[in-house]
């Protein structure tokens, strides 16, 4: 075997650098993301809820009344539900009511994933009230307040935000 040249050694060293700064990169963002769900753990309630159409124009959601949670271990929930829902009239109520009522709330629940490059927080749905969420990947786009007391988290279609939700802190 050939002893080493000049430019094969720079070469390897070159190699060992770029892989040593792989490994530097890595290391960072893993932190970042720990820092985000750091930040992120609590139970928040619902302050505002927009939904933002292909001009712009914000109009306040009718679900005006929520809670959601983050917990160290990975774990979310979220509930919303429209302000003003009606009682069901009786225990044994009618196909319409109970459909009306249900219409009027979103529940669920699973695991989350925080993606500190991207700003993004994916909810992986593992239970909720509609089975068609089940399974579901939820990508929300966070940001939080300079104090730390609010979690913004945006809906995005494409490049387009078409929802945004303001939680504070409880």
């Amino acid at each position: 075997m050939a002893p080493y040249t000049g430019a094969m050694k720079m070469i390897t060293a070159l190699a060992l650098l770029l892989l040593s700064a792989g490994f530097a990169v890595g290391a960072v963002q893993r932190p970042d993301a720990a820092r985000v769900k750091q930040q992120m753990v609590g139970s928040y309630k619902l302050v505002s809820f927009v939904n933002i159409d292909q001009n712009g124009v914000a109009t306040k959601s009718p679900f005006t009344i929520g809670q959601i949670s983050y917990d160290a271990a990975g774990r979310m929930s979220a509930q919303l539900m429209r302000e003003g829902r009606a009682r069901l009239t009786t225990p044994q109520a009618s196909e319409a009511e109970r459909a009306t009522a249900y219409s009027g709330f979103i529940s669920y629940y699973g695991r989350y994933t925080i993606d500190a490059d991207k700003g993004t927080v994916t909810h992986h749905v593992e239970g909720g009230m509609s089975p068609n969420m089940v399974g579901a990947e939820l990508v929300r786009y966070y940001e939080f307040s300079p104090d730390g007391k609010s979690l913004f988290l945006m809906v995005k279609n494409g490049e387009r935000v078409t929802g945004r939700l303001q939680w504070d802190r409880y």
